[in-house]
């Protein structure tokens, strides 16, 4: 981090050592709605304080990786999409609904990248390209809920923070997607996949909040809660122009109404008559990283500059159907203490397995059922520590830091971090670890 932004992090902390300090209880005097609070109910005590013109500029590196992760097809096979699918393990079932709305130019920028600062600078551990994002809706809503905590409120003033603003850019660019089909101010329907509400319902309809109150209308359903009239999604009653996609492609070919589901709105994308938001999340694969990092010298000085930047060492380990490769399981074998292995197509921490957490024997059967399956081996980057302030106890603890760095198509939009306390597994992930938390950045 900065001098500033380390100086301002320290003088918050310094503000926490009180036992009754307004700014150590922040946290419980924010304002939230049940939603909201249901939707994130495990924050961290403190905002976490970032330079602006350095998360700027790595956000503009995101930018570039963005597109040249979309030029792959281009840059690396000739433009035949086919090659570039399979040789990320992506099967024809796959594929297919992957692809159907795919046109000849990449999708929106629209993501969440997942990094980890090492201590000197942002490194792009993952790249969530598409349009199923986990925790916007946190990242959009705690700056401002801080900011009125009065304590919170006059510490910011003193030392120059902001925020970027989320819920503003996300709603601009849903407006913007409305107008390609000449919706002038665009119903906005969330949906989830069959089943969804039951287990997300609180976190969709917290993104329903968020973009409300930048005046977007939205609805909130299942993709089987739609109905079609005339080949128009109506939802609630409610003519659809914009369908933010929080359906999964795993789950809906798990249904046995997958294509019954899906067809009548690709058919109503492919017609003009809604925007599907966004189109395709083929370019999410993690498979991409490992191409830009093994063909680095394929790209113009300026996009080897940005992506050895950002992009620790990664290489893919292997696809589905293809046997063993026996010089890179060698290779990682050798560097077991430096390298992270990760399915290509999972999410969340899914099969994540960290080198140095496992035996030797469990790393090899590791890599070499990978080699199947699809998947790649990642440098490991060493994740920084934020300090933190117990507002019960007054204890200081150190937690690892998972950032996230939201992308719209302005550029950088907001961010925010999850965090962990050192002594177990350093893979960050919101699913099945109760010993996360998450919370927001004030720029500086």
């Amino acid at each position: 981090m900065s001098a500033r932004s380390e100086r301002i992090t320290k003088a918050y902390l310094a503000g926490c050592e009180e036992a009754d300090s307004p700014l150590r209880h922040a946290r419980e005097s924010l304002e939230l709605s049940e939603t909201k609070r249901r939707s994130w109910p495990r924050l961290l005590p403190r905002p976490v304080v970032v330079d602006e013109a350095e998360y700027r500029a790595f956000g503009r590196d995101l930018v570039t990786v963005y597109e040249l992760v979309g030029s792959l097809p281009r840059r690396l096979f000739d433009g035949d999409f086919d090659r570039f699918r399979r040789s990320l393990g992506i099967d024809d079932r796959h594929a297919a609904l992957m692809t159907r709305l795919l046109g000849e130019e990449p999708p929106p920028l629209y993501g969440r990248a997942d990094v980890y600062y090492d201590g000197s600078a942002f490194k792009l551990l993952e790249y969530n390209i598409g349009s199923a994002l986990g925790g916007l809706d946190m990242v959009g809503t705690l700056p401002k809920a801080y900011l009125r905590v009065p304590a919170v409120a006059e510490f910011a003033a003193e030392h120059g923070l902001g925020f970027l603003d989320m819920g503003s850019d996300l709603a601009e660019a849903l407006r913007n997607a409305g107008k390609t089909i000449g919706a002038g101010e665009p119903v906005v329907a969330i949906v989830e996949g069959p089943g969804g509400m039951t287990t997300y319902g609180h976190q969709r309809r917290a993104i329903a909040e968020l973009l409300e109150e930048n005046d977007v209308v939205c609805r909130v359903g299942e993709i089987g809660d739609l109905e079609f009239r005339s080949g128009k999604p109506y939802l609630d009653g409610a003519r659809v122009d914009v369908i933010l996609r929080y359906y999964g492609l795993e789950e809906m070919l798990e249904h046995p109404d997958c294509d019954a589901l899906l067809e009548p709105v690709f058919r109503a994308h492919e017609n003009g008559q809604v925007v599907v938001w966004t189109p395709t999340n083929v370019f999410s694969n993690k498979g991409t990283l490992a191409m830009l990092s093994e063909f680095v010298d394929a790209f113009e000085p300026a996009e080897r500059a940005a992506i050895e930047r950002v992009l620790p060492w990664c290489r893919m380990l292997g696809r589905p159907g293809a046997g063993p490769d026996a010089g890179r399981i060698d290779e990682c074998l050798e560097r077991q203490d430096q390298l992270v292995y990760k399915p290509t197509g999972l999410y969340g921490g899914q099969g994540v397995v960290i080198g140095p957490e496992v035996d030797a024997a469990t790393w090899r059967e590791t890599l070499e059922a990978g080699s199947r399956t699809g998947s790649l081996v990642q440098e490991i980057v060493r994740p920084n520590l934020e300090t933190v302030i117990d507002p019960e106890t007054g204890a200081r603890s150190e937690w690892y830091a998972l950032w996230a760095a939201f992308m719209t198509p302005s550029g950088l939009s907001g961010g925010g971090v999850r965090a962990i306390p050192p002594g177990g597994t350093t893979v960050i992930t919101m699913i099945n670890n109760p010993d996360v938390r998450n919370t927001c950045l004030f720029t500086c």
